[in-house]
């Protein structure tokens, strides 16, 4: 009952000067919706980075073809000439009969498409994968089902897409009925995978191009069909490549053998190849790397958190000291009929204490607001955690008690008779 006279007492005292409390707590609403704000973005990024990378999964080690630097300026004006490099099925060989640790070494063959919808074409990566694909890097299709491994067999022209492809054909109907036309040749889909919530430059490392829509089609069946060259028409020239794997997705037995996977893998395919025409991402690295900088993050947060509610606890700890000249007489009087110095103390503390939860408040208020708009204007993704509210109330409650014990000991120690002859 101490307490709640006390609250009901400061409010009534800072009703009494409503403007100048506003003022007041301007600081701390200020301070208080910046650093939520600030939580909500980095949490939001810290999801979707984490989201990413997982999809990527944690043991996976993933190698990619690249085209050799030295390779990048050849023009190709020749029949004969055919253009050599990324992986090859040897390499994939060689990493799983060397290398125990690894459960699985998935092939992938790239074969670049038009997709046809009557006289409308999109571009496609048809992507030549294993059934096994799917569960490793966790796609789960909506409707249908992904590959299965008598597709490959029988080298069936079946294909699972993503639902943006349909999306941007306009495509009204049941897409498990549509034989979709790549290039001249027709494919039946069979499944439809979910569009990744999340857009990151994590996506290209599994060869996901969003300029161009993904067709998972049976590995065996882009080989049989398409073969492992391809040419590619420029303005006056005409360029052949050869690429047998454009990326191989290894997974390895278990999470804390991953970092020596990939450097026995390194070591593998700087045998198999005399030009760097391969590129190797570990997930794992790239999630401790983003573990590292969510740590730096960590710290630079509570520092800016500090000098926020810094200045707004200087406002209050000013404001305070202001009020105490003002009611010296009230508090001469106070002491003059039995209260004690800590019966002074816990009033204007709580009355501090009271300001700084009410400016907390409005700026928790005011920061989901701001993170809601800002969610909407730039389509970022932000989370509110309940901790954060927590910590935001806790701060302005902290820095309430922390700028309001001066002032309160101050008042207290004022000699009742020279309080009372300054009335």
């Amino acid at each position: 009952m101490f307490i709640f006279e006390l609250i009901s007492e400061a409010l009534r005292n800072l009703a009494r000067h409503k403007l100048r409390s506003f003022l007041t707590t301007l600081g701390i609403i200020f301070g208080v919706a910046s650093v939520l704000s600030m939580v909500a973005i980095g949490e939001g990024a810290r999801r979707e980075i984490l989201n990413q990378i997982q999809q990527l999964g944690i043991r996976n080690i993933i190698i990619n073809a690249r085209k050799p630097p030295e390779e990048q300026d050849v023009k190709n004006d020749s029949q004969a000439y055919t253009l050599r490099y990324g992986l090859t099925f040897r390499d994939a060989a060689q990493i799983e009969k060397t290398l125990p640790m690894i459960d699985a070494v998935l092939p992938v063959h790239d074969v670049e498409k038009w997709i046809w919808f009557k006289s409308r074409r999109i571009a496609a990566k048809v992507r030549g994968v294993t059934p096994e694909y799917f569960q490793r890097l966790r796609f789960e299709p909506f409707l249908g089902r992904v590959l299965e491994d008598l597709d490959g067999v029988r080298r069936r022209r079946v294909c699972v897409i993503r639902s943006r492809l349909l999306t941007e054909a306009r495509y009204v109907g049941d897409p498990l009925k549509l034989d979709l036309k790549i290039g001249t040749e027709y494919f039946r889909v069979i499944g439809v995978l979910a569009d990744s919530e999340f857009q990151s430059p994590n996506r290209s490392v599994l060869g996901i191009d969003d300029r161009a829509m993904e067709v998972y089609v049976p590995f065996d069946t882009v080989i049989d069909r398409y073969g492992l060259t391809s040419v590619t028409q420029h303005s006056g020239s005409r360029e052949s490549t050869r690429v047998e794997l454009h990326q191989i997705v290894c997974t390895v037995d278990r999470e804390e053998n991953v970092l020596d996977a990939a450097r026995a893998t390194q070591a593998v395919l700087l045998n198999l190849h005399k030009k760097k025409d391969y590129e190797i991402t570990v997930p794992l690295e790239l999630l401790q790397s983003q573990q590292k900088t969510q740590r730096v993050f960590n710290i630079v947060l509570p520092i800016i958190a500090g000098i926020s509610l810094l200045v707004g606890g200087i406002g209050i700890l000013n404001i305070m000291l202001a009020s105490i000249t003002e009611r010296t007489s009230e508090i001469g009087i106070r002491r003059a009929i039995g209260a004690s110095g800590w019966d002074i103390t816990w009033q204007f503390l709580i009355e501090t204490v009271t300001l700084a939860m009410i400016g907390g408040l409005v700026g928790v208020g005011l920061g989901i607001g701001g993170v809601a708009a800002l969610k909407q204007i730039t389509h970022w993704h932000v989370v509110i955690t309940p901790w954060a509210l927590a910590l935001a109330m806790a701060v302005s409650c902290l820095t309430g008690i922390i700028f309001g014990i001066y002032p309160a000991r101050r008042a207290a120690a004022m000699d009742p008779i020279v309080a009372l002859r300054h009335g």
